[in-house]
């Protein structure tokens, strides 16, 4: 792996790992988050801790001043949900083979795309465009572009055991994430172009290697990834920062199963679910992400 970035911005996350940070928990096994206002919403995969099974026993919490709000802010069957993302005023979540969304002032149910039978496990999620969704579908490896609009949903490709994904709209750049083959930490960082019909997905250069999770964009030369290293009883985990400019990698230890990260730019903040502590940390993104 290449640690040739910048001695600044390694300071810098040295820096973040030290400032105080904030533990929210009562959680059940948090798997994504997204900040709304002065909250967050965090999708709760359940007791049991099966990613794929139709238990009826997930559920999207809400998270505010600190303390878990709701632990069900939706009256609405949930399985294992995955991915959050939010277009005006309506919460978008992957759950293994629907992709729901619910109005967030309501709390109703007003989307649900049925992919049973085509889908494997719905994973991560984010927007284009303003109003498409880019979902993967991390037992199949299918990287797809739905349109909530219509329910129309097309290919972009094909990644094994994909799953972090981010789109830089001022480049045209869809980044996507992998946990390996068999989910062995060998995962890769991949890219291509959204709107260029023909492209495919190629590694970036010197592209960093983990069991990826989360996947976010901190500016407009920086990608954060968050590594579980190992399913198998991890320890601990990393967060890994890829230079798009060097084309260079450097990684801080956090704590252990780092799930969908997330980022709340309004209080520049940095939101990592810790699935297997059940809990939801908050950490400034004081000189990790650049103020505007």
């Amino acid at each position: 792996m290449n640690k040739s970035i910048p001695l600044l911005m390694a300071g810098i996350l040295a820096a973040t790992v030290s400032l105080a940070q904030q533990t929210i928990t009562g959680l059940v096994t948090p798997e994504s988050v997204v900040a709304w206002k002065d909250g967050y919403f965090v999708s709760q995969i359940g007791p049991k801790l099966d990613a794929a099974g139709k238990d009826g026993d997930g559920s999207i919490a809400f998270v505010k001043a600190g303390k878990v709000q709701s632990l069900r802010y939706f009256n609405d069957t949930l399985n294992a949900p995955k991915g959050l993302v939010i277009i005006g005023h309506i919460l978008y979540v992957t759950d293994i083979d629907h992709l729901k969304g619910y109005d967030i002032n309501s709390r109703k149910k007003v989307f649900d795309l049925n992919l049973e039978g085509k889908a494997g496990v719905l994973n991560d999620i984010t927007t284009a465009h303003d109003s498409l969704l880019v979902v993967t579908d991390s037992f199949k490896g299918d990287v797809l572009l739905a349109d909530p609009r219509s329910g129309a949903i097309r290919q972009l490709g094909n990644l094994a055991t994909a799953n972090g994904v981010a789109y830089d709209e001022s480049t045209d750049e869809l980044y996507v994430c992998t946990m390996g083959p068999d989910m062995n930490g060998k995962g890769q960082l991949y890219h291509r172009r959204l709107d260029v019909i023909n492209d495919t997905f190629q590694p970036v250069k010197n592209s960093p290697s983990g069991l990826f999770d989360g996947l976010v964009q901190l500016d407009a030369t920086h990608l954060l990834l968050s590594d579980w290293i190992t399913v198998n009883r991890p320890t601990e985990g990393l967060l890994q920062v890829y230079d798009l400019r060097a084309q260079s990698v450097s990684s801080i230890k956090v704590k252990h199963s780092p799930a969908d990260i997330a980022l709340d730019r309004k209080h520049h903040r940095l939101l990592v679910p810790v699935m297997l502590d059940n809990t939801l940390e908050i950490r400034p993104l004081t000189g990790l992400f650049p103020r505007h």
